[in-house]
């Protein structure tokens, strides 16, 4: 008998920061205007990954000079942080675009 309480009390000290976690989600950054955006910031991947510098807002997309190349980012993917320019797609993503 002593032994089911040990493992009940062990599960739930193991349980119990999980939930907390769980409930408590990171707030989501809303997605960036394109006045938001300036030439030349920074623009980083979800991965935390650097992809490239801020052209220009081009209609539904944000052109970003990556590896001597434009590449279109959609504009939904894009918020402004702290860090700079963020999308939501990982670099590997953008890389197919």
């Amino acid at each position: 008998m002593k032994l089911h309480s040990v493992f009940a009390l062990a599960l739930g000290l193991v349980a119990a920061p999980v939930a907390v976690h769980a409930a408590d989600p990171a707030p989501a950054a809303a997605p960036a205007a394109a006045s938001d955006i300036k030439g030349g910031e920074a623009m980083w991947s979800a991965d935390g990954r650097r992809v490239g510098r801020v052209d220009r807002v081009r209609g539904n997309a944000v052109a970003v000079v990556a590896d001597m190349k434009m590449i279109y980012i959609p504009l939904d993917t894009v918020s402004v942080t702290e860090r700079g320019v963020v999308s939501t797609l990982t670099r590997k993503e953008i890389n197919r675009l």
